[in-house]
């Protein structure tokens, strides 16, 4: 704890320590002199949090609660709907790099991510598609490549890409799933016995919230959905369309369930044999990849032929918000086109307002509403430099565009060389990014600075000795060229939000 009162300066550490018949002392007492209270009293709290509190009067005892914010976020994405840049969701949480799982063990990163933009939300402007690409939080975003694939459909198709987190590799593969006629389960239920089926049957952020929370951020007590599949074609593809988003644990937590025997359970998926016993079909189904989204979950040939009851099983805290089934056969009705990158620049973006939601956990955010401030730290080292960063995007390369909190891109793809759409047709977008982030949490491995640099490849961050970052001529010159922008680590000057027509 710092206070700033006049030409006074003092600092604490404030033990929360505790023993047998005893425990560190919390109030501090801070002489002020002359001075009738403080100008700013910055913390720093044990999760990590920063955060000033301004002008506290010094004649009465002042209680000051811990910032209700979230440590870190993927970066976000937004695009230019023909009124304001709209927020789509969050992107590349997969591609977390250093994430404690298990003693002497680290994640391995699935960087790349395809994500659907509804043709609505996505307007031309002067023969461009536009978007913003921000970091919100307390993240080290290393980007490689962006790239926009326009997608052309019969109307009477939804188009969705084959995305989903999943938890060890094989990652999923792109594709283009198109569905028709996806319909609700005959029955749904948790595993309370609770009749779940009206909060499944439209992504109305109306979730499945029925589980125990556990103390440790991300997590909850076992628990599952039933569904009743009701009759279904053994010779066609069988799929789960999911809506819904997770919110995340961290590697802090991860380590704080670690100690208390809890390890993560990702969704896996049991069905009901003939003689009433759950069997294990799926050992990684995947969950959503952050914020709310939708995801495919592919059952083919993976279902015993006149199972109707199956189940979702995990311990985190993932909100479904719809669920359908779907018996789509193959399409070859659906045209993709890659939309050329125009123009590709970082800046200091600011910002964006969150907008929590019910639950808190289901966020939003406004790009119209940003701050130039906030309570965020970032990693000390070399970033990019800002500026025009086209050519670090245009392929996977291990060329990132390195940036932090309240940074991010204003990208441009030419849509003048678009096809006509056939008669009947609509036109959707995947957007898909490919890169990495690295949280400022204690628990993940170079968390406070930006280097060592990750790369491609199905290996854990960071590399045993003789795998690192390439130290090639052509590498070299790449980051001594772009990554000039150099950061100390020190916290910022000013760390409340200051939104445009508030006080």
């Amino acid at each position: 704890m710092e206070v700033f009162a006049g030409a006074l300066y003092q600092k604490w550490e404030v033990f929360g320590a505790s023993g047998y018949l005893g425990q560190s002392a919390l109030p501090v007492h801070v002489g002020l002199g002359s001075e009738k209270g403080s100008d700013v009293v910055r913390l720093l709290w044990p999760t990590g949090v920063p955060q000033d509190e301004i002008r506290l009067d010094g004649r009465k005892t002042q209680v000051v609660a811990e910032l209700d914010r979230r440590g870190s976020s993927c970066p976000v994405l937004f695009s230019w709907n023909g009124k304001e840049y709209e927020f789509i969701a969050d992107m590349i949480g997969p591609g977390v790099v250093g994430h404690w799982v298990a003693p002497g063990e680290r994640d391995v990163p699935d960087p790349t991510e395809y994500l659907k933009v509804p043709g609505k939300s996505l307007r031309p402007h002067d023969g461009k598609l536009s978007f913003r690409f921000l970091e919100p939080m307390e993240e080290t975003v290393y980007l490689d490549q962006v790239k926009l694939l326009a997608i052309d459909h019969p109307a009477r198709f939804d188009v969705y890409p084959n995305e989903r987190f999943a938890s060890n590799p094989p990652f999923p593969e792109f594709g283009v799933v198109p569905t028709s006629d996806a319909h609700l389960p005959v029955s749904a239920w948790d595993d309370r016995g609770n009749d779940v089926l009206a909060l499944l049957a439209r992504r109305d952020r109306k979730y499945v919230t029925g589980f125990d929370e556990l103390p440790f951020a991300g997590f909850a007590k076992l628990h599952w959905i039933e569904l009743d599949l009701g009759e279904w074609n053994p010779r066609l593809p069988l799929r789960l369309i999911a809506d819904g988003y997770t919110d995340y644990f961290t590697a802090t937590s991860m380590y704080a369930a670690g100690q208390a025997g809890i390890k993560v359970i990702a969704p896996y998926v049991e069905a009901q044999d003939a003689h009433g016993k759950w069997i294990r079909v799926i050992d990684d189904m995947g969950f959503p990849a952050g914020l709310e989204r939708t995801m495919i979950a592919d059952l083919t040939g993976k279902i015993p032929a006149g199972t109707h009851r199956i189940r979702i099983v995990n311990n985190l805290k993932i909100y479904w918000d719809a669920i359908r089934i779907d018996q789509t056969p193959p399409q070859r009705s659906v045209h993709v086109t890659e939309v050329p990158l125009a123009n590709a620049s970082l800046d200091f973006l600011g910002f964006p307002k969150e907008i929590r939601l019910t639950p808190a956990s289901d966020t939003k955010y406004s790009y119209s509403k940003r701050s130039k401030t906030g309570p965020y730290a970032r990693a000390a080292g070399n970033y990019t430099r800002y500026g025009d960063v086209k050519s670090l995007l245009r392929a996977a390369d291990d060329r990132f565009v390195i940036f932090s909190s309240g940074e991010g891109l204003k990208l441009d793809f030419d849509a003048k060389s678009l096809p006509a759409l056939p008669s009947g047709w609509v036109r959707d977008y995947f957007f898909y990014a490919d890169g990495f982030e690295k949280d400022m949490d204690f628990y993940a491995a170079h968390a406070f600075t930006v280097e060592p640099l990750p790369k491609h490849g199905l290996k854990a961050y960071p590399y045993e000795p003789g795998a690192a970052y390439p130290e090639d001529p052509w590498h070299t010159q790449y980051e001594l060229e772009y990554n000039t922008r150099q950061r100390s680590g020190k916290l910022p000057a000013d760390l409340q939000y200051h939104y445009p027509g508030s006080n």
